[in-house]
């Protein structure tokens, strides 16, 4: 894998190396390195593994399903575990940024799933179209009704285009837009990241002749991996520069881009957010624009509507890159599990330290589904896996719920071709595995994220073993 030959490719010494592999919480993902850290007690069970038999039922294939089934095969080792999810093949969806900034082909980000699923796990190839919790059973679409001792929900997230009036996910990839999210988790396709490659080409192109403007949207809804339109707008505009992959003319100042966020901030940590304000006054062709949410693109005038405090306004655009509208998945929505009113309405309910649901002790839930206010991420899902493993195994003994989530996740910002800022939080602010690092974008921590993320997440974090 190239990175541009005018990025810094200095040596980086080995106890700096390991000190980014902590930060970037990869845990035992250091043994690559020959170094060992405190960080691998993480992957142990705070109690005993529980020897009970127990029916556990796994809802989702994607990330937190396979860390559930990866964990609670070593927790409960005389467990009849299945998993119900119908993909065959498994994404690595944060790869999909790397793609988009050509880096990565759409095939370095996929597994077939089979290959990942832990021994003595039962796989069923099929959708969850009911919850029945009071009856400790779910109906699939093939095998009908399956019940269950434990249930884990770990359905993700889906991405809502419909809300945006006026476009069509056929719209993507033509008449300007782009979305990096657009895929098919069931049919292992990762369309948006090879139209996104092919829309950041297409301005490059354009740039040479005239001037464009270019508009990054976000939604008012939870957004699953919060980084990812800053990290596109900052590696389109580095890559304007004559940064990246190739290297080329700097065309930059032809090209105006503004980032339509839904709220007053670019994230949710203070000091990030101050940080990210500053990279962006950097470049004289960036500016935000708060407070504005689509709703609406005329595709063939190039023009998009936005609600404000102001009521709707209308932005003329040369090219969009739109982050979708995100709600868990309808089954979950239209079941007893998630929440019937508030700010998590639609999201699946838990209590947020234990995981566990609050009326039906024997459901857990992780990953992107939870209506959590903490971020949605693969480090979010990892954290919630340790919880999940130990706290299993303590209700089956009968035990206090020994371990808590933190609300921890973490957000690789991509300020540039070779730098990322790296924001490791929780729901009380910065919380880094180490105290330092997070106080402005690193080459380190690009080098670990393209080179050693996606290494870590097929061979460890898929098989809990980090």
């Amino acid at each position: 894998m190239k990175m541009s030959s005018n990025m810094n490719t200095k040596k980086t010494p080995l106890i700096q190396r390991r000190d980014t592999l902590k930060l970037m919480g990869l845990g035992s993902a250091s043994l690559m390195i020959g170094t060992h850290t405190r960080l691998e007690a993480k992957t142990k069970l705070s109690v005993p593994a529980s020897h009970k038999h127990a029916k556990i039922v796994i809802a989702g294939g994607g990330t937190a399903g396979m860390i559930a089934a990866a964990r609670l095969r070593r927790s409960t080792p005389n467990a009849e575990i299945t998993l119900i999810a119908p993909n065959t093949t498994h994404l690595y969806q944060s790869g999909q940024i790397y793609v988009a900034a050509g880096l990565y082909t759409e095939y370095d980000n996929k597994r077939q799933t089979a290959d990942l699923l832990p021994e003595n796990v039962t796989w069923l190839k099929e959708k969850v179209i009911h919850f029945d919790p009071d009856n400790d059973q779910l109906t699939t679409d093939k095998s009908g009704k399956i019940t269950y001792d434990y249930l884990i929900v770990a359905l993700g997230c889906e991405y809502d285009f419909s809300q945006i009036a006026g476009l069509k996910t056929s719209d993507i990839g033509k008449h300007g837009i782009t979305s990096v999210y657009l895929n098919d988790l069931e049919k292992g396709e990762s369309k948006g990241a090879i139209v996104t490659k092919m829309w950041f080409n297409e301005i490059k192109r354009e740039a040479v002749s005239s001037e464009l403007k270019v508009l990054f949207t976000e939604p008012d809804t939870a957004i699953k991996g919060e980084n990812t339109s800053l990290d596109m707008l900052f590696l389109c505009n580095d890559m304007l520069k004559g940064n990246g992959v190739k290297k080329g003319a700097d065309l930059h100042t032809k090209v105006h881009f503004t980032f339509c966020k839904s709220d007053n901030s670019l994230f949710r940590i203070p000091l990030t957010d101050k940080i990210l304000k500053k990279e962006i006054n950097k470049s004289k062709n960036m500016e935000i624009q708060y407070g504005h949410i689509l709703k609406e693109v005329d595709v063939e005038q190039k023009k998009a509507t936005f609600r404000t405090k102001n009521g709707m306004v209308e932005e003329s655009y040369d090219f969009l890159h739109i982050t979708p509208p995100m709600q868990a998945p309808k089954v979950l929505q239209n079941s007893p599990l998630a929440f019937q009113e508030g700010a998590f309405k639609g999201w699946m309910q838990v209590e947020e330290q234990t995981l566990q649901h609050p009326k039906y002790q024997n459901i857990f839930g992780m990953g992107d589904v939870l209506g959590l206010n903490t971020g949605k991420s693969g480090g979010a899902a990892r954290e919630q896996g340790i919880v999940l493993q130990d706290n299993i195994a303590a209700h089956l003994e009968n035990k206090k719920l020994p371990m808590q989530y933190t609300g921890y996740s973490v957000a690789p910002i991509k300020t540039a071709y070779g730098k990322i800022l790296l924001a490791e939080y929780n729901k009380h602010g910065l919380a880094p595995t180490l105290p330092f690092g997070l106080e402005k974008p690193k080459w380190i921590w690009w080098a670990i994220d393209v080179h050693l993320m996606r290494k870590a997440y097929f061979e460890l974090i898929m098989r809990g073993m980090m």
